[in-house]
């Protein structure tokens, strides 16, 4: 028999649906992505997805934030206050909620005592109401609907996301937890420390095989390698970073997992690397913000790209992520045997910037 199709919200980084989208697909099956809807200015970025799979199975995903069941679906709410009611209304008539309530208790079962709730409110656009009025409008709904719910400040067992982007409303029960975009590998951070999903979205966009030897010459405190780990077999990755600070909060993030693999202080400018040794790399390259600045930029890019193309095999992918688009799309244009394939913007901690994917030329 034919499992049923349930509806899922998914939170994603601006910018990076469409590779959340293949994750999903490859990783989940029969899964699909049928709407999208985002905003940069407001840092919102929602996918719409039906799948036959068990709730938990997208919860898999690692280029994803957030998963949600789907409860309510409202694609015209008007700007002005009639607004509030049709999203009253939309609550309050929900077929789904029952059914998203068991899917919640599939994930994480249900703790003894009263059903604790919060709703959590997101708004996108120009309204005459405020997020916090849908807030309100959504926790009076709900309580009135279940009388035998309590509402809570923290330490709920359901939270509820409500959504308004533009005319769009969109309400779901979360299924995911803190850890989902959060890790919990991480022991110690460093300024400037990738967020994990992004750094999932740069090793997905590499291809990875399990025959890879995967580079991140810049590595920070080690968040792109520990993705590229889990992400699937491979046959070795190298790390390193100028800083001692950095490499020594790698290997400590790394701790005794992740073998085989080789963590070095260098100069990322001049690795001791054979050519054509490396199959994928991946990177976060200083944005000249916290780290740098733009006018060191200018001569370390290219610098950086001459190495990066001697030590990467023909037809090997790299993943480098920039604030510094225009000079990272200049010093691409100047390297030889580099061919910039896309350019995926990506807001990182509110910045904008990019993923740009790039393939070594083969002779």
């Amino acid at each position: 028999m034919a499992r049923k199709a349930n509806t899922y919200l998914v939170h994603v980084v601006p910018g990076l649906e469409g590779v959340a989208q293949q994750e999903m697909q490859e990783r989940v099956a029969d899964t699909h992505v049928t709407d999208a809807l985002s905003s940069f200015d407001e840092r919102t970025s929602l996918l719409v997805v039906r799948s036959t799979a068990p709730p938990g199975d997208l919860l898999r995903a690692r280029t994803v934030e957030d998963v949600f069941v789907l409860v309510a679906d409202d694609k015209h709410v008007a700007p002005g206050r009639t607004g509030l009611a049709q999203i009253r209304k939309a609550i309050a008539d929900s077929a789904m909620l029952e059914a998203a309530v068991s899917s919640a208790i599939a994930v994480r079962p249900r703790r003894k005592g009263k059903v604790t709730f919060r709703v959590i409110a997101r708004k996108a656009g120009t309204h005459s109401y405020r997020r916090v009025d849908i807030q309100t409008a959504v926790e009076r709904t709900l309580a009135a609907r279940f009388p035998a719910w309590r509402l809570v400040e923290d330490g709920a067992w359901l939270e509820v996301w409500v959504s308004l982007v533009g005319e769009r409303f969109l309400a779901g029960i979360r299924l995911s937890d803190h850890s989902m975009r959060q890790r919990d590998y991480r022991a110690v951070s460093l300024p400037a420390a990738l967020k994990p999903t992004i750094a999932a979205a740069m090793v997905q966009v590499t291809h990875p095989e399990p025959d890879d030897v995967f580079l991140d010459p810049m590595c920070g405190s080690g968040t792109i390698l520990i993705e590229r780990a889990l992400a699937g077999r491979y046959r070795l990755l190298l790390g390193g970073d100028r800083d001692p600070a950095a490499v020594e909060a790698t290997l400590e993030n790394i701790g005794p997992r992740y073998k085989p693999i080789e963590i070095r202080q260098w100069n990322a400018t001049n690795l001791p690397l054979d050519t054509a040794s490396v199959s994928a790399l991946s990177t976060n390259l200083p944005f000249g913000k916290q780290i740098g600045s733009p006018e060191e930029n200018k001569t370390l890019y290219p610098a950086l790209l001459q190495e990066w193309a001697r030590v990467v095999h023909p037809g090997g992918w790299l993943a480098l992520l920039t604030s510094e688009r225009t000079l990272l799309r200049r010093s691409l244009n100047r390297q030889e045997g580099l061919i910039a394939d896309e350019e995926i913007p990506v807001l990182v901690r509110g910045v904008p910037s990019a993923i740009f994917t790039v393939r070594r030329a083969r002779p």
